[in-house]
């Protein structure tokens, strides 16, 4: 009796343990993005996304929670077990410039976080509608040095509201900010006349760009655009220190197991260097990070973005709210 009872919890051990170790990814992974489905940042993930399934066979679910600067998504992955099974893209907007604007954060963007790898950035255009008066920045700016707080800025993500205010502060202006919940909606509201202006990836406007729907009129960046190359930068034409770009990766919750950190650093670079990849994230405005920035060298990156937005912010006068 005493053996029977013997082999059965030896059994049941070596049962447990075997479920415990299975391979990953075992089952469904859920990949939680904080901005609206058609986003920059929600496409290009998928893209990543999608070479990753077709490589591993691994079960993605995208689900798309967007508002608060993305902090509604990110507060849900915060809590959720360091296995791998609850992902996010990271980006400028929640770990950068997000977690500085709130008075009350549901989480710490430096200690809360395992980041895995970096996926693309991206550089910041000021856009308007060609049915609004201005068509140069030098337009733009004499309109609100003459109107004091007349001109409205549109913003659908953490990044695009710094940008904007440090544009304002660079340039001497008085503006208002106002809210969307992702980046489409704000240039739905731009190209419908609500909103003057907006600074906004150049992956979200090349299309709107290039159909005549609005027009670029400066980019917030030490260097011409590589996707968008005769529109010059915002230093170019006299408005200086608003040199910002933008960054996504992919990242989990704190502690991540070490094996699951290294299948994604993995997978992420493996898919960065397909052509394929390449281009299609090219064709969305985007610039790949394909120097293998992953790891610890990737959250040291996203440290010293979040000291950087946070110069900006401080400068721009913008209070959390």
């Amino acid at each position: 009796m005493r053996i029977s009872r013997l082999f059965l919890i030896t059994a049941l051990v070596l049962a447990a343990g075997s479920a415990t170790a299975q391979p990953y990814p075992s089952k469904p992974i859920r990949f939680i993005v904080g901005f609206s489905a058609g986003s920059s940042i929600d496409v290009a993930s998928r893209v990543i996304l999608e070479e990753v399934r077709k490589k591993t066979g691994a079960v993605i679910v995208v689900e798309n929670r967007p508002g608060a600067l993305g902090s509604i998504a990110t507060g849900v992955v915060v809590k959720a077990a360091p296995d791998g099974y609850t992902l996010m893209p990271s980006s400028s907007a929640t770990h950068s410039s997000g977690p500085q604007l709130m008075k009350a954060v549901p989480y710490d963007p430096l200690k809360d976080f395992t980041q895995l790898a970096a996926i693309f950035r991206f550089d910041l255009l000021l856009m308007v509608s060609p049915n609004q008066p201005y068509k140069t920045v030098a337009d733009l700016v004499a309109e609100g040095k003459k109107h004091p707080g007349k001109l409205n800025y549109g913003y659908g993500s953490a990044t695009g509201q710094v940008a904007a205010s440090a544009f304002s502060r660079a340039a001497g202006i008085e503006t208002q900010g106002v809210a969307y919940k992702g980046q489409p909606l704000a240039l739905n509201d731009l190209m419908g006349g609500q909103v003057n202006f907006v600074m906004v990836d150049v992956a979200a406007t090349v299309p709107l760009v290039n159909s005549g729907k609005l027009l670029a009129l400066g980019i917030a960046s030490d260097k011409r655009s590589t996707i968008m190359p005769t529109v010059p930068t915002l230093a170019e034409l006299g408005i200086k220190d608003v040199e910002l770009s933008g960054w996504v990766g992919i990242a989990g919750p704190a502690g991540m197991f070490p094996e699951v950190v290294t299948w994604w650093t993995n997978q992420v670079t493996q898919a960065l260097a397909q052509k394929e990849v390449v281009d299609r994230l090219h064709g969305m405005g985007l610039e790949p990070v394909t120097s293998g920035l992953s790891g610890e060298a990737f959250a040291q990156y996203v440290r010293q973005q979040y000291d950087v937005w946070g110069r900006h912010i401080r400068a721009a006068g913008i209070k959390p709210e």
